[in-house]
């Protein structure tokens, strides 16, 4: 089987979701140039030999093994998004999207740049604390530049090993069908697996996969995304729905003005729900703060990120470590 020498970090078939009617183009924002520009999917969120390293004087790729991946969930989302609905999905489908959304999660540029800062992160932790690594020892190796094809290897075996890793994570999460509008559409990036936490955890970090009030996005269609919601959210959106019907006694009378009745029904049933400008907007600021370089869209309207940049220079860059 030959194997493709440029390798996508995004799937192909979802920037041909994005697409602006013609064929497989998508309009692209770079944020280290401010340019908007279209191009062919081909040529987006790729590298040559991405995933290709050399292991006992022998190429390995794990290109063929997330080409079928990627057919396998490809056929998951048109399923979802035919219906309409996440009701018709089986436990299986459920599994085959859990297992590519751990494999999105490290397969990306982004993933690799900052496995690849992690030695220089530490070595700046021991400076500032004025600590000394003794020669040979397992903290001198720790802190060592990665070689290109070791960085490649290493981040291989994590890819290969998220499913196992990281798989349960989403499937213990209540999924939602975030939905738009075609005059207010979803963006996409090259790092589309984002993350949010309102909860309030002081001195933590709080975008751990398994922290409670984790909210996870990931963009299906300009119209159409996957939200992945800690259970705790879920229920608060129920116990509102609950007490807003226990006041007025009938659905029919409840004054709903934020929509929770609506929302609890769409959870519960699987339906789309529909998103406030306000929601897209935070839906699509997550997609530009969480982006390496390029952001991709249907429509050439990338306003949003301009304003962003312009507020926030260092968004030009992917996210990284903390280094303090």
């Amino acid at each position: 089987m030959a194997i493709a020498k440029v390798q996508h970090y995004v799937p192909q078939f979802l920037l041909r979701n994005f697409g602006n009617g013609k064929k497989d183009q998508v309009w692209v924002y770079d944020k280290s140039s401010a340019r908007a520009f279209p191009s062919n999917t081909k040529n987006v969120a790729s590298e040559s030999r991405f995933y290709d390293f050399e292991y006992q004087g022998q190429t390995i790729s794990l290109e063929p093994w997330l080409s079928q991946l990627e057919g396998n969930a490809q056929s998951v989302i048109r399923s979802i998004l035919e219906a309409d609905s996440l009701a018709t999905l089986t436990n299986e489908q459920r599994q085959i999207l859990a297992a590519f959304l751990a494999v999105q999660l490290t397969r990306t540029k982004t993933f690799r740049e900052q496995w690849d800062a992690l030695p220089r992160l530490l070595r700046e932790h021991l400076q500032r604390n004025g600590d000394q690594v003794a020669a040979g020892s397992q903290a001198e190796e720790l802190i060592r530049d990665i070689p290109p094809n070791d960085l490649k290897e290493q981040a291989a075996r994590v890819i290969y090993k998220a499913p196992e890793t990281y798989a349960s994570q989403f499937l213990n999460k209540d999924w939602v069908l975030a939905a738009t509008t075609r005059k207010a559409p979803f963006l996409l990036s090259d790092n589309p697996l984002t993350r949010q936490n309102m909860v309030d955890r002081p001195g933590r970090g709080n975008l751990g996969l398994a922290l409670p009030g984790i909210e996870i996005y990931f963009p299906l269609s300009p119209t159409r995304a996957l939200a992945m919601w800690c259970p705790t959210l879920t229920e608060t959106v129920h116990r509102g729905a609950l007490t807003l019907m226990s006041r007025n006694g009938s659905t029919a009378t409840v004054h709903d003005p934020n929509g929770i009745i609506r929302m609890s029904d769409a959870l519960l049933n699987g339906d789309p729900v529909l998103y406030s400008p306000e929601n897209v907007e935070n839906f699509n600021s997550l997609q530009i703060i969480w982006s390496e370089r390029y952001i991709f869209s249907s429509a050439n309207d990338f306003q949003l990120a301009q304003t962003m940049l312009s507020k926030h220079p260092s968004l030009k860059k992917g996210p990284r470590p903390a280094t303090a």
